[in-house]
């Protein structure tokens, strides 16, 4: 536009008309094209960011109104999109690399631990269980070692905290598991005697010997709990005696350190021991026994026993090996003794064990000669089914029971 035509319009039109007409013309389109696209980079990072240099020729807008507008859906979709998706992808990534890690974690932890791959420390950084926490061991009382029954036995035990930190508290325990050799083994397989622990007061009597068939033996060392430190050991003594009634056999024997006041276990070991007894009776002969007829005919048939302890305290054992359960009775079952050429009857009745058969205490003075010979006659009334009749025959000594000899007479029902 030529000087002299604007010297003209500012004669006709306001200086102020033709200033903004004139900024509008030297502002080209493209100008504004390239102006959006750096006004939305500009607006992610923040709203206090320069101006474009498309916009330098406009005078600038007060501040006041551009801190208090927010800024337009559009812009703010558009600078978002960028950083929600390098965002998303980093969370993939993570939650990739985390699900790579946990199956490492939950091996280092033995298929129980539920923490990411992050939490898990390095296999090589774990201490083994046995590094640390409580050892036990027996002194007396080795692997092994024949035990009499009726003698006393003493040994001890010793707790120690194996954590190179922090203390424990113990309470000792110490009783013996299911043993083969007993007298009483329908039920529970449980040995019979006596256990005494050595406390500051003396010798206390333990309330039992076996662990029986609960967790109430876990509980008998309350009394004498302790805490060790670490490092620390405690020692404690015992000494027990096996009843007369228990046969030979294998006998463990367990020592266990049992958080007090409760049935958790910490730690155990158990020494096997061997039950001998050298005062049983034995059995040398048996005849062979007549015909039994059932509901007639009682079976006849003689036994020797020999005694290391000699025949003033020994006793004949007879029981029928038919176990109650299959109908009979005491009732149903005779047992007679010769006593002096006259033959002697006696109640018969179930055992521990549910045999049938006559306790050796009503025995007394059933017996003849060196060793000692018995005479017995056994009838049924009746019996449970077909198979064949047997009868255990022994002796006991004072409670002392020997091994059983079968005697298996001829039936007709």
């Amino acid at each position: 536009m030529s000087t002299s035509v604007i010297a003209r319009i500012a004669k006709i039109v306001p200086l102020a008309v033709v200033a903004a007409i004139g900024a509008a013309a030297c502002t080209s389109p493209e100008a504004g094209s390239q102006a959006a696209p750096t006004a939305a980079r500009s607006a992610a990072p923040a709203v206090s960011a320069p101006a474009s240099p498309a916009a330098t020729p406009v005078a600038p807008a007060p501040s006041a109104p551009v801190t208090s507008t927010p800024t337009s859906e559009p812009t703010t979709a558009a600078a978002a999109a960028p950083v929600a998706a390098q965002t998303s992808k980093a969370q993939t990534s993570k939650a990739q690399t985390s699900k790579a890690k946990a199956p490492a974690a939950k091996s280092a932890q033995g298929g129980t631990g539920t923490g990411t791959g992050t939490a898990a420390a390095p296999a090589a950084e774990r201490k083994p269980a046995s590094a640390g926490g409580i050892g036990i061991t027996f002194d007396g009382l080795s692997e092994g070692r024949r035990i009499q029954v009726g003698d006393k036995v003493s040994f001890s035990v010793t707790w120690k905290n194996n954590d190179s930190t922090g203390s424990r508290q113990v309470a000792p325990v110490v009783a013996t598991q299911p043993f083969e050799g007993a007298q009483c083994y329908q039920t529970l397989a449980m040995a019979k005697g006596t256990l005494e622990r050595k406390d500051a007061s003396g010798w206390k009597a333990l309330p039992t010997l076996s662990q029986g068939g609960g967790m109430d033996y876990a509980g008998t060392g309350d009394d004498a709990a302790f805490t060790l430190a670490a490092g620390e050991s405690r020692t404690v003594e015992y000494r027990m005696v096996l009843d007369a009634g228990n046969q030979p056999g294998q006998l463990a024997v367990e020592a266990d350190a049992v958080v007090p006041h409760s049935f958790k276990t910490m730690a155990k070991s158990v020494v096997n021991a061997a039950v001998v007894d050298s005062h049983r009776p034995v059995v040398t002969s048996v005849s062979t026994p007549t015909e039994l007829v059932v509901g007639k005919t009682p079976t006849e048939f003689s036994f020797k026993v020999s005694s290391p302890d000699g025949s003033g305290l020994l006793r004949p054992v007879v029981r029928l090996a038919l176990p109650t359960g299959e109908g009979l009775s005491g009732q149903d079952v005779t047992i007679e003794a010769k006593v002096r050429d006259e033959w002697k009857s006696f109640e018969v009745t179930p055992d521990c064990n549910g045999l049938l058969g006559v306790a050796p205490s009503q025995l007394v003075g059933v017996m003849k000669g060196n060793p000692v010979e018995y005479t017995f006659r056994v009838g049924l009334k009746r019996t449970a089914d077909a198979g064949p009749v047997e009868i255990q025959v022994g002796g006991d000594s004072d409670g002392h029971t020997g091994a059983v000899t079968t005697v298996r007479p001829a039936v007709r029902r």
